[in-house]
């Protein structure tokens, strides 16, 4: 099973044909393998359930290096080695929030994922 570690409502893009394209609106979350212990990013179109993102949190440049969004300041931008469409796609993803305090909270999360990944992946 998995623990989920963080959980919020936003809205996902990925950077496609040279745009930024919407994949959905639904709930970011952080959970956590119970066995393993990595934690991965999940997120499912509220509508559909259709997994849009599912890539692990890694500390490994360039993957997973939140960088803020040029026009605004509720948006993070990385790129991540996501299974999303079912095979390994390296994705850049811009993911929006309703405020400031909301996209401030996820990086905090985000941040401690990776952290938490690179004590995982040392011990093993």
């Amino acid at each position: 099973g998995e623990e989920e570690l963080y959980s919020q409502r936003s809205k996902l893009y990925r950077f496609k044909d040279e745009e930024w394209k919407e994949r959905g609106l639904g709930e970011a979350r952080l959970l956590k393998d119970k066995t393993t212990g990595r934690i991965r990013f999940l997120l499912r179109q509220e509508r559909t359930g259709k997994v849009v993102a599912n890539h692990y949190v890694l500390d490994h440049d360039p993957y997973c290096d939140l960088r803020p969004n040029a026009q605004s300041d509720k948006t993070w931008v990385w790129c991540a080695q996501d299974y999303a469409d079912g095979k390994l796609e390296v994705e850049r993803l811009a993911l929006k929030f309703g405020t400031v305090d909301l996209a401030k909270s996820f990086k905090e999360a985000f941040e401690d994922a990776k952290c938490r990944n690179a004590e995982v992946l040392r011990s093993q």
